[in-house]
């Protein structure tokens, strides 16, 4: 690091899937493996964002901080619907299941019967499930934020626009 710039300086452009790329242009030379790079870079990057992750600070991994996380912005006085949070999640009602169930036996969420409907339920955070949230959430921000000091402001940007561009384009041709 250098001076007040919180960025390491490394060599922007090496990295590990340099070697694999390598690997691959010396033993098939005849495929075109750019996508290979891109995703295992995003694999690689997502894997390496996880292990910087300090949810287990607050007795959370990133899947209960996403269900409390939703809630508070979504419903954070009456709860929401089971549905309405796979919804919001974007998962399946076995895996919203299983995580609801997890925060309810840690005491940070309630699932009541929704009345509105007889086979569903109304997850809704706890005081102590607020209050787990409240703590967690700063740390969690600033710590992605760290992360991010590798990139410049301008690089974060760039990268923002490139990703918000693909994900519409993958979310609006998907079946």
């Amino acid at each position: 690091m250098t001076g007040d710039d919180q960025r390491p300086t490394v060599d922007p452009g090496a990295d590990s899937v340099d070697r694999v790329m390598a690997s691959w242009a010396r033993t098939r030379p005849d495929l075109d493996v750019t996508p290979i790079g891109i995703f295992t870079r995003l694999d690689r990057l997502k894997r390496a964002i996880d292990r910087e992750m300090i949810f287990e600070q607050f007795g959370l991994n990133g899947a209960d901080f996403a269900v409390l996380a939703t809630l508070v912005r979504v419903a954070p006085d009456n709860g929401m619907s089971q549905r309405g949070l796979m919804a919001e999640l974007d998962l399946s009602s076995g895996t919203v299941s299983l995580r609801v169930e997890r925060l309810v036996r840690a005491g940070l969420v309630t699932r009541t019967a929704d009345p509105d409907d007889g086979r569903g339920s109304i997850v809704a955070l706890t005081s102590a499930g607020r209050d787990v949230f409240e703590r967690c959430a700063p740390a969690h921000l600033d710590n992605e934020r760290r992360l991010l000091t590798a990139l410049t402001p301008e690089q974060q940007d760039q990268l923002a626009a490139l990703l918000r561009h693909w994900l519409s384009v993958l979310e609006t041709s998907s079946p």
